[in-house]
């Protein structure tokens, strides 16, 4: 705590590396641009004799260098699916062997599959939302899914408990609460959720048959009251109540942080310091230099971040704000809500 506020609050920096390890994908989850974008560059590169899209494990390495030579303390592997990424538990071990705190998000499908190669994920996070919308909107298999999160509860593997992120859309909004009864039913998993967010990019996506309408606010209303009482009774909810109750109003967060809290950075080695926005601000590996024996000479990470100081910060002060679940709790944190501070568990 006393490093990542060092780096949040003194060096004004992200505690935390979001990097997408691959571009491949099992699922075709119909709100996510990330596989639909992938799959247009693998159609523009199909005629070329290597993947270039694929980092090498060495560039994920030189990547994790660069973070913890930044000064961030967690890394998180994040990518359309990073479970399909055979030499995963290698790099989690890499980096665990450079003091960093390990993540990794699956859609749960190879959970079960995989769990045991996941000893060095100190933690593992699961999106689900509910028997509906994850057959509507995923494409996937809910009894998968949750016989990979139980599996993965009782297999005693877990270094930290695993987190399931519920995204609340039309199409789930009498099955959020008995997700979190089934979070709480295992022991040692938790639960994080967030509204559905339509992203200006995602100008393909059907939001008609995804948002919250105008005629489902009340039960919509109604679910983030359960939601903030459950959290009061005890149920393993690690949203904060300011978080909840502003959801629930319709209110963005505002003021944001996003620069102390998580830096993004994808799989060609681009830097993004908002994923909302999804402007590169530049590619760390591109900007960086490395000896023979690997030792940092320069620091791409260092180089794009002092040299985008003023596009970082007319990105913020331009921002209407959001309510993405992984940015609002920093910001509610870094701008000195106590109740945030303490209601937020994850961290």
């Amino acid at each position: 705590m006393a490093k990542s506020a060092w780096q949040m609050k003194v060096r004004r920096r992200p505690v935390t590396i979001s990097h997408s390890v691959n571009s491949s994908c099992n699922l075709r989850c119909s709100f996510c641009d990330e596989w639909k974008k992938n799959l247009a560059e693998k159609e523009t590169l199909s005629d070329l004799p290597a993947n270039p899209r694929e980092p090498s494990f060495e560039d994920v390495c030189k990547i994790i260098d660069l973070a913890v030579d930044f000064g961030i303390g967690s890394y998180n592997a994040w990518s359309t699916e990073p479970l399909l990424r055979k030499d995963l538990p290698d790099i989690m071990k890499y980096a665990k062997s450079k003091g960093m705190k390990t993540f990794t998000i699956t859609n749960g499908l190879l959970l079960k599959k995989r769990m045991n190669a996941l000893k060095d994920a100190d933690y593992i996070s699961v999106s689900v939302d509910g028997p509906t919308a994850t057959r509507e909107i995923r494409g996937a298999d809910y009894d998968t899914i949750l016989d990979g999160i139980r599996y993965a509860s009782e297999s005693g593997l877990l270094n930290e408990p695993l987190l399931m992120n519920c995204v609340i859309s039309g199409k789930n909004l009498d099955e959020v609460t008995d997700l979190l009864r089934f979070a709480k039913e295992l022991g040692n998993v938790k639960m994080a959720v967030e509204p559905i967010y339509s992203f200006q990019r995602m100008d393909d996506t059907d939001w008609d048959g995804m948002s919250i309408r105008k005629d489902q606010r009340p039960q919509f209303v109604s679910l983030m009251n359960e939601l903030i009482d459950m959290k009061k009774q005890g149920y393993p909810l690690i949203n904060s109540k300011t978080y909840l109750k502003r959801i629930r109003d319709g209110k963005v967060i505002e003021n944001c942080r996003v620069d102390r809290g998580i830096l993004a950075i994808d799989h060609h080695g681009n830097l993004y310091n908002c994923r909302i926005h999804n402007t590169p601000l530049g590619n760390v590996l591109e900007s960086s230099v490395f000896s023979e024996d690997g030792k940092i000479i320069k620091n791409g990470i260092t180089e794009v971040w002092n040299q985008t100081k003023k596009e970082r910060k007319n990105m913020i002060q331009n921002c209407e704000g959001c309510q993405f679940f992984g940015y609002a709790e920093l910001t509610l944190m870094n701008n000195y809500n106590i109740e945030s501070f303490y209601g937020y568990e994850w961290l």
